[in-house]
């Protein structure tokens, strides 16, 4: 068997497993969408602009993306988590 002979298998970037349900293989798409993209910079925009850092719940006042999706992307953002803490929430910083 030759190189041409083979089958060509092209692999997707997915957070979803063959098992999930419809609606967790959207939401995995949506994840690896530009939405999730552009809500990464705002994240990391915003908590630039501060100098003292910002926790979750004001970057969501900040940003106006709810707060359970900053909870999701603020670690992915490259962000250093403190030991600081404000309105329960750890304190994210610009490093």
């Amino acid at each position: 068997m030759n190189a041409c002979d083979q089958l060509q298998i092209a692999f997707v970037q997915t957070r979803a497993r063959r098992t999930d349900g419809d609606t967790s293989r959207e939401a995995a798409k949506a994840a690896v969408s530009r939405k999730a993209a552009s809500e990464r910079l705002a994240i990391v925009a915003a908590v630039k602009q501060s100098f003292l850092g910002l926790s979750a719940r004001q970057v969501a006042m900040v940003t106006g993306i709810d707060y359970i999706t900053v909870q999701r992307r603020i670690s992915e953002c490259g962000l250093t988590k403190t030991k600081r803490s404000r309105d329960g929430c750890r304190v994210w910083e610009a490093v």
